[in-house]
């Protein structure tokens, strides 16, 4: 009888510490279609995107949101960027800017030691989504020489209409960080 009873309690006692846990959604940001971007410049770049700052309240794998007229911010436990925030945006916007500079060599600068003619900086501000209203990306962005002159500094504010959806939200990041990528792109044509 006691063991019994020994097997009963610890099978309660498994039942309450080992509980369901709900499956988490990762999300990845989105990279257009070659067809659908249009190329600003045929020129023939030699661009590094250094690697992206983000606030605090963003290093976090779960994805932050707000509610309307509620200045509290809300962490999704469930609904994930697939990796590190900073990372994917620093790819998301090379990915983009060879987009939109087909003839240039452009990617992420990963090594202290790599030299690029022009060096891509980006500091994010926002970038968050008020729940059933609105996606944000407020960022400055730079163009450094290979002297390490700043030629060019921008700020990118923007926002796009969401529902309540964390997939609308990432899409509508997605879009955000293409259309400031353009943005760099015409600045650097122009360099």
């Amino acid at each position: 009888m006691k063991k019994i009873a020994a097997v009963l309690i610890c099978f309660l006692v498994s039942g309450c510490f080992g509980g369901y846990t709900q499956q988490s959604t990762f999300y990845n940001i989105m990279i257009p279609d070659k067809e659908e971007v249009k190329p600003v410049s045929t020129k023939k770049l030699n661009v590094g995107v250094d690697t992206v700052l983000m606030p605090d309240y963003l290093d976090r794998p779960q994805i932050v949101v707000f509610e309307k007229q509620n200045p509290q911010m809300k962490v999704s436990e469930t609904e994930r960027w697939g990796e590190d925030l900073d990372d994917m945006t620093q790819r998301a916007i090379a990915a983009d800017l060879s987009l939109y500079l087909p003839n240039s060599m452009v990617k992420s600068k990963v090594l202290l030691s790599e030299d690029f003619d022009w060096l891509v900086k980006v500091q994010v501000v926002r970038m968050d989504f008020v729940w059933g209203q609105k996606a944000v990306l407020q960022a400055w962005w730079s163009v450094v020489n290979s002297s390490g002159k700043i030629v060019k500094q921008q700020k990118f504010s923007n926002e796009l209409p969401v529902g309540e959806s964390f997939s609308e939200f990432v899409e509508a990041e997605s879009t955000l960080l293409e259309l400031m990528s353009s943005d760099i792109a015409v600045a650097l044509s122009k360099l």
